[in-house]
């Protein structure tokens, strides 16, 4: 039996850190086969959705590809920002914001531009004074097109330092979801990479330091500040102003108080202002309808072998709980049946599915619920690995909306073993994505 050295246990978290005792084993191209891509014609049939709803599919490839954030303006315009320098291509700076416009009528985006370009790694948009905010780190852009031709022709860094400090970029901890409250104020989630965040327009502006925390800003005065939260990516308000929040393996979690109301005089230990509220835990189980990657059935037999280093979670499963939660939402749109006015939808991008949460409780206390005739099932999952939902939108329709960033690996490229990592093509369908809408079904 292979010797194995623990490096640390955690039984909060159930995972074991291992040290590798042994050199990888070597694989071929047999050991990794690949599945091919489904053509967006086809897509539909790949999905098994609660019954009473449908997907539409409004938007694909080549009209957009890689979408990981929109929003929609007051014209029923969808900016969308296409992330296709995932996941290591940041120096590159492939990333964009496309406009997609519905020219007839028909619910169908048929006309696309490319309202930005030249970004590295995008990551978020919102909507404002005719342009959008762009997050792309480690700025915070304005960018408007003033002369109608579907092109934004001011392009001004509001805000910058996100990351800042930060030896090593990580591509799964960058700001995003911008977001639009009830403050009128645009929220946003600094995803882990920190930073201290200044104006340059306005250099008399103190500058602020988000220490991982989550950040807010008023658009038209620039003011900025800290906010509670953390969240990884995904940021969602109901219609009480309630903050919520997601990272990879806490797919439901809200933010109870604001630091700056809590004095910060140290005289009292405070609890976690966000904390988990699902009453089947934060990495709770999922319920795929797609096969387990080849790549990654391997990597965890190797770590639980002690052949790799890494956390053995799930109880060394390679899936069947959330590993990638992303996205989540609260649906407040009108087009749905009044009983789902609330809902928190979260994506397993990983895992190939989006996941339904009905929040309730008492005295302040939330609880999360999957619903009753849910409890062995998804409220939308998909056959095909490549299917990467990851964000959401309430659109002027009264529907929601996901983005499906299509590819054929998501995975951060530093947990992957390099004996396994140089069989993928971690670039694999940056040229596809889609857009979907989901209605009820009548």
């Amino acid at each position: 039996m292979r010797p194995i050295t623990v490096l640390s246990l955690s039984l909060f978290f159930g995972t074991v850190v291992i040290l590798p005792a042994a050199p990888e084993p070597e694989l071929t191209t047999a050991d990794l086969p690949r599945r091919p891509a489904t053509p967006p014609t086809k897509s539909l049939a790949t999905f098994q959705i609660r019954p009473g709803f449908k997907a539409q599919l409004v938007a694909a490839e080549p009209l957009v590809v890689d979408p990981v954030a929109m929003a929609f303006n007051e014209a029923g315009q969808l900016f969308v920002v296409e992330m296709r320098d995932y996941s290591e291509r940041q120096a590159e700076r492939l990333g964009r914001v496309r406009m997609l416009e519905d020219t007839n009528g028909d619910g169908i985006f048929d006309r696309s531009t490319v309202y930005v370009d030249n970004l590295p790694w995008p990551t978020g948009v919102a909507c404002f004074d005719g342009g959008v905010f762009v997050a792309s780190t480690p700025d915070i852009l304005f960018c408007k097109d003033r002369d109608g031709d579907g092109v934004a022709d001011e392009r001004k860094v509001i805000f910058s330092g996100f990351g800042e400090g930060v030896e090593r970029l990580n591509v799964q901890q960058l700001l995003n979801s911008l977001t639009w409250s009830l403050d009128n104020r645009i929220h946003g989630a600094s995803g882990g990479n920190s930073g201290v965040i200044r104006v340059p327009s306005h250099p008399e502006m103190m500058a602020v330091p988000l220490r991982g925390r989550d950040f807010s800003f008023n658009p038209r005065t620039l003011e900025f500040r800290a906010e509670s939260g953390g969240g990884q990516y995904g940021l969602s308000f109901d219609n009480r102003g309630r903050k919520y929040i997601c990272s990879n393996s806490s797919h439901i979690r809200t933010v109870m108080y604001e630091d700056r109301y809590a004095g910060g005089d140290g005289l009292y230990p405070l609890p976690p202002a966000a904390i988990d509220i699902p009453v089947d835990g934060p990495a709770a189980p999922v319920f795929r309808i797609s096969p387990d990657e080849p790549w990654r059935v391997i990597r965890t037999r190797w770590r639980v072998e002690g052949t790799v280093p890494g956390l053995i979670e799930g109880g060394g499963k390679p899936s069947g709980y959330f590993t990638g939660a992303t996205g989540i939402t609260i649906y407040r749109g009108d087009a749905w049946p009044s009983e789902f006015f609330g809902d928190a939808f979260i994506a397993d991008c990983g895992s190939n599915l989006i996941h339904r949460k009905k929040i309730g409780g008492a005295a302040g206390l939330l609880k999360a619920a999957r619903a009753a005739d849910e409890q062995q099932s998804e409220f939308l999952a998909s056959t095909d690995n490549w299917f990467r939902p990851v964000q959401f939108a309430n659109a002027p329709d009264g529907a929601l909306y996901f983005a499906d960033m299509y590819r054929e690996v998501i995975e951060h490229p530093w947990s992957l073993p390099p004996a396994i990592k140089k069989h993928l093509d971690l670039n694999s369908g940056n040229d596809r994505g889609r857009i979907y809408r989901i209605v009820p079904e009548k």
